[in-house]
């Protein structure tokens, strides 16, 4: 995997001479470029996937410590993995050209085809995937993957729609087409899971279950058979799937909790859809450094992680009610969410901490979240923010398969549904069609691939598909990154 993350950097340079345009079917260098692109997105689909699954498995662990989590625990581990990835690649093992440890310079002159950057580009990176990461954590642990899938295909919406604001992209009726296959499949997975049962069968059950109870105090029906009755009336639930802890066992969570952080968690997708979007412009617009570019957005998210510290002190629901924790307690929560991590509970109404080591399947996460994100940033540089948030279907559905098993997603895992396999498959079908033509500037140009010094079409003076650059200059020839405006 190490091998795949450098590969995919190494290969920024080898693609920056590109044209816009894409290449034709006949080029061979068109063809290594097309090549190269699918085993990024290879990599990128099985760590995504991965990584949602593990994250899931953490959060049921962590789940009264999830804001801690994602402000403290997560930008530790990503700037961790970054900056080994990095030094690999940089080092004599992985690269004919090894470097010191002065490319991690805020003012590296190797970050950008047009030399220094600003960082004010990655502080505002760093600050919208942390607004994402703290705000999506409380309603995680209540959304099964399967269902997370659907619900985080959103961001292509929004991504498309920033897209045509910030960027000027224009989509045709394919793009469209497949935007909207996305939002039927969202639909189908939550409206069959609102359905559920019929009302008589639960009542039913429940009558059943009470009536095999009193049996079994008489001794006229045996345990096995009651509790098989009231096995199946805790899984008779109409409306939104029921919380299952790290043990399996299902806990009654009221549905107006559900739905609101159902809702939260759909929300907290829009700064994603922006910051991929905001990535496009500067990665092609300067021709950035994916490697290094990558590593100051993680640096600024553990800064970002600390100003998000008070967001622990949200009353926000949790299964076994709501959250208690406030700046009086803040030392005493970050000690026990440590207690928590390190596998032990912290008290003895709190008994998730124990089911496993989380602190092991949070170090793999973050492997598999960085390698993701890294491969995530090679897409959008090469492609685009749209098509990486289409791709991204995918690696939802590959997580959703992924979560079934109990050896990734623990004793919480459940089966994919029929309806749900038909979701996820709608999923990906529509980015089959969305790939049946390029996105387009105003003028009718490919916006995939990238050139040697940059694209002027994304600079802000003269924004994407107007030309010429109303500064007076092509992106080839300003003297400097600096130069081109920063938003």
């Amino acid at each position: 995997m190490v091998r795949s993350a450098r590969e995919l950097i190494d290969s920024d340079s080898e693609i920056a001479n590109e044209s816009t345009e894409r290449p034709s079917t006949d080029d061979k260098g068109g063809g290594n470029a097309r090549k190269l692109a699918m085993a990024v997105f290879v990599v990128y689909l099985v760590t995504r996937g991965l990584a949602t699954v593990l994250i899931y498995r953490v959060s049921k662990a962590m789940a009264q410590y999830t804001t801690i989590l994602m402000s403290i625990y997560w930008p530790l581990g990503i700037v961790f993995w970054a900056f080994t990835l990095c030094a690999l690649r940089n080092s004599r093992l992985f690269s004919s050209k090894p470097v010191g440890l002065s490319w991690f310079s805020p003012w590296s002159e190797k970050a950008s085809a047009q030399g220094p950057v600003p960082q004010h580009w990655f502080v505002l990176i760093a600050f919208c995937n942390q607004l994402c990461a703290t705000f999506s954590a409380p309603p995680t642990p209540f959304i099964p993957v399967v269902l997370q899938t659907p619900l985080a295909n959103l961001v292509a919406l929004w991504t498309a729609i920033i897209s045509c604001i910030f960027l000027k992209t224009r989509f045709t009726m394919v793009h469209y087409a497949g935007i909207s296959l996305i939002l039927y499949s969202c639909v189908v997975s939550v409206l069959v899971e609102l359905q559920g049962p019929a009302e008589a069968v639960c009542q039913g059950l429940d009558i059943a279950a009470g009536t095999l109870d009193q049996l079994t105090h008489s001794n006229l029906i045996s345990s096995e058979a009651a509790w098989s009755v009231s096995n199946a009336t805790e899984h008779c639930v109409i409306g939104l799937p029921p919380y299952k802890d790290t043990t399996g066992q299902i806990l009654k969570i009221p549905l107006h909790i559900l739905v609101s952080m159902y809702t939260f968690y759909t929300l907290s997708q829009v700064p994603f859809a922006f910051v991929n979007v905001y990535k496009q412009k500067k990665l092609k617009q300067v021709n950035l450094d994916v490697a290094w570019a990558f590593w100051w957005q993680c640096a600024w998210q553990v800064l970002w992680g600390l100003v998000f510290i008070p967001a622990c002190w949200i009353p926000w629901p949790t299964p076994s009610g709501h959250n208690e924790a406030s700046f009086s307690t803040f030392g005493r929560d970050l000690a026990d969410s440590w207690t928590c991590f390190m596998g032990r509970n912290p008290h003895p109404e709190i008994t998730s901490c124990s089911a496993e080591p989380v602190y092991g399947w949070f170090a793999i996460y973050c492997f598999f979240n960085v390698s993701c994100n890294l491969a995530l940033t090679w897409l959008i540089k090469q492609l685009s923010s749209t098509w990486a948030s289409i791709g991204s279907i995918l690696c939802g559905n590959l997580g959703g398969f992924f979560s079934q098993f109990s050896a990734l997603g623990g004793k919480s895992a459940q089966t994919v549904t029929l309806e749900q396999w038909m979701a996820l498959i709608l999923s990906s079908v529509a980015m089959w069609i969305y790939n049946v033509q390029d996105e387009r500037d105003v003028n009718g140009k490919s916006v995939y691939g990238q050139q040697g010094r940059g694209d002027h079409r994304y600079d802000t003076k003269g924004p994407m598909g107007l030309e010429p650059d109303s500064d007076g200059f092509q992106s080839d020839d300003e003297p400097n990154a600096e130069d081109h405006t920063t938003l």
